[in-house]
């Protein structure tokens, strides 16, 4: 568990210096009515084609790993299954709760969880 949220820790860091370019994209998404969310899908590996979502940057560590980034949308991961329909409307709350926030889906060895980083 303690390495679990170390990983978010470390992404929440990791992602700061890309903040501006990651707010553009999430702007876009929303601007372009394909969705009021936008969640950034991030993992670590080798490029994966079943990774939901559209490839926005690649986030290198001092660590020895590089995240791989996507932007995709709340749609796109129930249409997926990557969300069930029944936690949507329990996520859209928290979602709105945080609109100064980027929200991020980290996907590592430990497993899946939803957060928020700061713009």
């Amino acid at each position: 568990m303690a390495e679990q949220k170390n990983d978010w820790i470390q992404l929440q860091t990791d992602v700061k210096p890309y903040l501006p370019k990651l707010s553009v994209a999430a702007e876009t998404v929303t601007n372009e009515e394909v969705s009021n969310y936008p969640i950034f899908f991030a993992y670590v590996g080798e490029e994966n084609e079943q990774a939901p979502g559209i490839f926005v940057l690649n986030v290198p560590t001092n660590r020895g790993i590089q995240w791989r980034v996507n932007v995709s949308t709340l749609e796109e991961l129930v249409a997926k299954q990557v969300m069930t329909a029944d936690k949507v409307d329990p996520f859209r709350n928290v979602y709105k709760k945080s609109p100064d926030a980027l929200c991020f889906l980290i996907v590592d060895a430990e497993g899946a969880r939803f957060g928020f980083v700061p713009k």
